[in-house]
């Protein structure tokens, strides 16, 4: 196995087929007279880093090599050979683009894809020593700020059209009729420069610049289908790891090609922190959910071993809460937002509340709960054990067992400018609000957890024809 195949081997996961390709490329190299007084590399993208390596390197057969030292298998950074990533970026053709070698040395490369299907696989650079020529340019500060004050360009090129000049925080690019760079703005010559292009890049080709694949006779023809000239052709693309939204004018005036291209990376980029943290919020709460279930089985554990009637009764009540609790958090693990539909927190608390109590098995629970109202993930919480605590207390208290009525609960939920209420009625046989007493665990978590959690307001009614309780809290209460 030659060195190619062994490099391709270690760093790509090329096909067999495609390190063929690249193999027959050597040979069409080896044998081209016009690359005899050169240095022709091929390079292929190194997959654990992003980066490109060297896999096959042909000395010069005229004249003295570039390169004192082997480079097969060293890296080809993006941040020294724009070109060779350009290329494979793009599959086009790059032209007289400078770069860096692993000597440090200044080059000029032209770059040609190597393709197998509709892939590009790796590339063909021939290398040609310009350091001499373009020193000088290179260095210059004068030079280059010549050309990035915006102001300058424009009166030196013509002005723009006002749908273009109103978006000069994009890049701005200027290409002739040739596809030739004559205008660049700060903002081009700074994106070009981030993503790895080497000196000025005034007076490049169309095709040298080109970071979304297309070609400028292609453009031309598209535009040229285009009526006016304020419409643009509009495209989003990425770029190696950067995201851009470009677009594409005529100028009849000044009968140039201007593209304005948008850096979107930072906004790509926290969405995708967005979503990594939601998705992270979501394991969270499946992982609470799941913890919590496993505190109702030891309390179910421990229930079996007990046999006071109270102390039963006292399980049972904790372990409705804990399954409120744990309810809206498995509801919590499947969303994607911090903001909850209301109705469908509270439609699993009440399957899960009903398959826990065996009275409950005679209670019809109907709800009505506006499905538009959303609360966050601690308002959700505290609402859900407010109304498993009312349902609780309607199961044991409202409801005695010589009764013999249909036993019923209506749960509503209404938002009227941003006040959220929600109210549970029953028509149980009530009980005296005044003698209610003091200590009952059930209406002091109510009582406190609207007041301390919701900063809401609780109101209490009930008579010999049952009972009706409402809270009220702001939907935007932040603490």
């Amino acid at each position: 196995m030659g060195e190619l195949e062994e490099l391709c081997q270690q760093y790509t996961s090329l096909s067999e087929a495609d390190i063929n390709v690249l193999v027959e490329q050597t040979k069409q190299i080896e044998q081209a007279r016009a690359y005899r007084g050169f240095d022709v590399f091929i390079d292929v993208r190194n997959e654990f880093n992003n980066q490109a390596v060297v896999v096959y390197h042909k000395l010069p057969v005229e004249g003295l090599s570039l390169y004192r030292r082997k480079v097969i298998g060293k890296a080809a950074l993006r941040t020294n050979e724009p070109g060779v990533f350009h290329t494979l970026e793009t599959q086009l053709t790059s032209v007289g683009l400078l770069a860096e070698t692993q000597e440090k040395r200044l080059i000029r490369q032209k770059i040609y894809p190597i393709v197998s299907g509709e892939r590009t696989i790796g590339v063909t650079i021939v290398e040609a020593d310009v350091s001499r020529d373009v020193l000088e340019s290179f260095q210059s500060e004068n030079t280059r700020s010549r050309y990035t004050d915006v102001s300058a360009t424009i009166k030196m090129f013509g002005r723009f059209d006002s749908a273009i000049t109103d978006q000069l925080a994009d890049a701005i690019l200027g290409f002739d009729q040739t596809g030739r760079l004559i205008l660049a703005n700060r903002t081009a010559i700074a994106l070009y420069k981030k993503v790895g292009y080497i000196g000025n890049i005034l007076g490049l080709d169309y095709e040298n610049l080109s970071l979304d694949g297309s070609r400028f006779h292609d453009v031309l023809k598209a535009l040229q289908k285009v009526k006016t000239n304020h419409r643009p052709i509009t495209t989003d693309f990425n770029y190696l790891n950067y995201f851009f939204t470009v677009r594409k004018f005529w100028n009849e005036k000044n009968q140039q090609l201007v593209v304005l291209i948008q850096d979107k990376t930072d906004i790509k980029r926290k969405e995708a922190e967005i979503i990594s943290k939601s998705v992270a919020i979501r394991e969270i709460n499946h992982r609470v959910k799941n913890n919590l279930q496993s505190v109702i089985s030891l309390l179910r554990i421990q229930q079996r071993r007990l046999h006071g009637i109270e102390a039963k009764q006292a399980l049972d009540e904790s372990i409705s809460r804990i399954m409120a609790i744990s309810s809206t958090y498995e509801l919590m693990s499947k969303q994607l937002d911090d903001y909850t539909n209301l109705q469908s927190a509270l439609n699993l608390l009440v399957a899960h509340f009903k398959q826990l109590s065996d009275d409950s098995h005679e209670l019809t629970v109907n709800l009505n709960v506006d499905p538009r109202i959303t609360v966050d993930s601690e308002q959700v919480v505290t609402v859900s054990i407010i109304v498993n605590e009312l349902l609780q207390n309607v199961i044991s208290h409202a409801y005695p067992r010589i009764e013999n009525r249909v036993r019923q609960v209506t749960i509503e939920g209404i938002v009227n400018q941003g006040i959220i209420t929600i109210r549970v009625t029953d028509n149980g046989v009530g009980f005296d609000v005044n003698q209610t007493h003091a200590g009952s665990l059930g209406l002091t978590i109510i009582r406190s957890y609207v007041k301390d959690k919701l900063l809401g307001r609780l109101k209490i009614e009930s008579s010999s024809r049952g009972t009706d309780i409402s809270f009220s809290f702001d939907q935007k209460t932040r603490h």
